[in-house]
């Protein structure tokens, strides 16, 4: 049983050690969760759920009752990438579902902590519009 125990922690801290080396797992933990705030460009609730797929990117989906380029209600979803702490989504797709749908559109965003205020920033860079403050409420 001893030795059982002993493997287990064995195997365990080979696989963290290699975890926090090869990516900074510690660091992705950050982002994992559920993210909330309030779009400075239009005023809506925003909310982001980033989960950190098997191969180490992320997976991010977001929500807005009103997002600018549509008439109403859309969702947003990407899967992103860690580097240099910050995660970095190329293919962020935004679904329209006003009456008629419009879109997808397509834009990069990026997802840089902020440490002092224990938040996340949202930004589009190639576009014109404003970063957004976003807060985690899930542990």
């Amino acid at each position: 049983m001893k030795r059982s125990i002993a493997a287990a922690l064995v195997v365990f801290s080979v696989i963290l050690a290699s975890t926090v080396h090869a990516g900074g797992f510690a660091q992705k933990l950050y982002f994992i969760g559920l993210w909330e705030g309030i779009d400075d460009n239009d005023g809506s609730e925003a909310q982001r759920s980033i989960t950190l797929n098997r191969d180490g990117t992320f997976k991010i989906i977001g929500q807005e009752p009103q997002i600018i380029g549509c008439n109403g209600r859309g969702m947003l979803t990407g899967t992103g990438v860690l580097e240099d702490g910050i995660i970095i989504v190329n293919d962020f797709k935004i679904t329209c579902y006003d009456d008629p749908p419009s879109g997808p559109y397509y834009f990069i965003a990026t997802y840089k902590p902020n440490k002092l205020n224990r938040t996340l920033i949202e930004d589009y860079p190639d576009s014109d519009f404003l970063p957004m403050n976003l807060h985690k409420i899930s542990k």
